[in-house]
């Protein structure tokens, strides 16, 4: 049995990651995941960690990382081009919303390019709850691996006024390891559905 201690995860029962990298703390699982990718590590790798010091979402914005939330990036390696790689952006944000409303009832929307946004019933407004981030090498227009970012804020404390967490709406903590579950089940039909599309606009 393969795990992850600190969010008591079980690789077994997490559905296509063929590898993962558990860190208690790290600057951004993005820079680490861009090392491994850059090393040759195999596709559907997986990069946890417990705490990001330096979380960035896009156009480098900070991105509180406090113990209790969920930060990840998973290395992918899709067979398209270049011009389809925003669509996976969108597409894991979609998921991560269906995900959140699915397991706890809160109310979400997106915020196109990569933002997802709970709706807080006590406080009647929507707040941001997930991020998404991509970043891709490629050669000769083609990609040759691609970094998947997500940020969730389940259990963590947030300090930002524009930001909520599962656990502030429902009152009540989450398990990672099931939010972790539901959205890689959902997460690998639509990408092989993507990748699939955009192969056949292609060619």
């Amino acid at each position: 049995m393969k795990t992850c201690p600190h969010i008591n995860l079980d690789l077994d029962a997490l559905p296509g990651i063929s590898k993962i990298v558990c860190l208690d703390e790290t600057e951004s699982t993005q820079a680490v995941a861009r090392e491994l990718a850059l090393e040759g590590t195999a596709e559907r790798t997986l990069v946890l960690s417990e705490v990001q010091t330096g979380g960035r979402g896009r156009l480098g914005r900070d991105w509180e990382s406090g113990p209790g939330g969920l930060y990840m990036t998973l290395l992918l390696k899709p067979e398209t081009v270049l011009r389809f790689l925003p669509d996976l952006s969108v597409l894991s944000g979609e998921v991560v919303a269906e995900t959140i409303t699915a397991l706890y009832g809160i109310k979400t929307r997106i915020k196109k390019p990569n933002d997802v946004y709970a709706y807080h019933p006590r406080r009647r407004k929507w707040l941001k709850i997930s991020g998404v981030l991509t970043e891709s090498s490629s050669i000769n227009k083609e990609a040759s691996w691609l970094l998947l970012g997500v940020g969730v804020n389940l259990n963590n404390v947030l300090k930002l006024g524009t930001a909520v967490s599962v656990k502030a709406i429902t009152g009540a903590e989450v398990s990672r390891e099931e939010f972790l579950r539901e959205f890689f089940k959902d997460f690998w039909l639509r990408y092989s559905a993507w990748e699939y599309a955009s192969q056949a606009k292609s060619s």
